[in-house]
């Protein structure tokens, strides 16, 4: 594993501060630490980086040069991941910028979140499990883990072609039916139509495998982050995947408090639950793509790279951590405050 891309943000304390009056520096110090396994989040814990709304432009930055046709080609090239099964239930579609996972059950599939749009949905889902020698005709479920075209924008392929039950939470459809989207990007898909509306704590079970839906409100005010089991050979794991990574919302000091407070719940949940693996829909993000590799190399009785015990539970201690310094750091008034 990689070693944090942010060294010069895990701090020397001359004195620890006490545990209900933390300094911003010294929250992230104690989440740095926490969540060491994961150097994807560490930009997270960053106080020195602009805090900026996803879908508009910082005032006074420069327009950025358009790239040329052949530019875009090498991108898309170079973004492509070759589908590949990450567990014996567990599988990973997608590209180098997010992830649509596939979770087999006994009854059918069940597809959490659908890239960025159809050509994208249709190549790699469809298209991943063709490779992988599974059935896109067994997709029985969508879960959108919430209301960003990244997640979303692939979906009506799916719904027209397989005729999945697309589920998201309450207050993110709600967000979707809002006259005019927070923000968009001209590479998304159209929303879902309202479909399964699911509140905070439900289980979905289809076949043999239960998910377990937890509303987590800070990167959208729905978003859905899940609890499953997967399958190493005899073994079982359980696997908490984390539905909104990025604080793309402005110096918000609320909106950063309500994602610590959701992380930090979801911690407390996933560690009842016996969770050793953290998962996020971004590969960067969880470490998916490193882990991946050394599956690939993976011989007879080695540990599975995915599986990483108590530390999975670090990474909600990180994201609890460093969203509290950021909130700290805007009620300072070290960063302009957004209504």
């Amino acid at each position: 594993m990689k070693k944090s891309v942010l060294p010069l943000l895990i701090l020397s304390l001359s004195q620890p501060a006490a545990a209900n009056a933390l300094t911003p520096e010294a929250l992230v110090q104690r989440g740095l630490e926490a969540g060491i396994r994961y150097p994807g989040l560490a930009d997270i814990c960053d106080l020195s980086r602009p805090l900026l709304t996803a879908g508009r432009r910082p005032q006074n930055a420069q327009q950025r040069p358009q790239p040329t046709q052949q530019e875009r080609e090498q991108r898309a090239a170079a973004a492509i991941i070759e589908p590949q099964k990450v567990f014996d239930n567990l599988f990973f579609l997608g590209t180098r910028g997010v992830a649509s996972w596939v979770l087999r059950t006994s009854e059918g599939l069940i597809v959490i979140d659908a890239l960025n749009n159809d050509k994208e949905s249709q190549q790699f889902i469809e298209g991943g499990l063709r490779k992988l020698g599974l059935d896109p005709g067994e997709i029985r479920y969508l879960i959108i883990t919430h209301s960003h075209g990244d997640h979303y924008g692939g979906q009506k392929y799916l719904v027209e072609t397989y005729k999945p039950k697309v589920v998201m939470s309450e207050e993110d459809w709600q967000e979707l039916e809002k006259p005019e989207l927070q923000f968009s990007n001209p590479r998304w898909g159209v929303p879902p139509k309202r479909d399964v509306s699911i509140k905070d704590g439900e289980r979905l079970t289809l076949g043999d495998t239960t998910v377990q839906l937890y509303v987590t409100p800070g990167h959208t005010p729905g978003t859905v982050s899940i609890i499953f089991p997967v399958q190493d050979g005899a073994e079982t794991h359980m696997v908490a995947l984390w539905g909104g990574t990025g604080l793309n919302f402005g110096p918000n000091e609320a909106r950063m408090r309500a994602y610590a407070a959701s992380a930090s719940r979801f911690r407390d949940i996933a560690e009842k639950q016996s969770v050793d693996i953290f998962m996020s829909n971004h590969p960067a993000r969880d470490g998916a793509l490193e882990s991946m590799e050394q599956l690939s190399a993976r011989k007879s009785g080695q540990p599975h790279p995915f599986v990483s015990g108590r530390d999975a539970l670090g990474a909600f201690q990180l994201l609890t951590d460093c969203a509290l310094a950021q909130a700290e750091s805007i009620k300072a008034g070290d960063r302009q405050k957004t209504p």
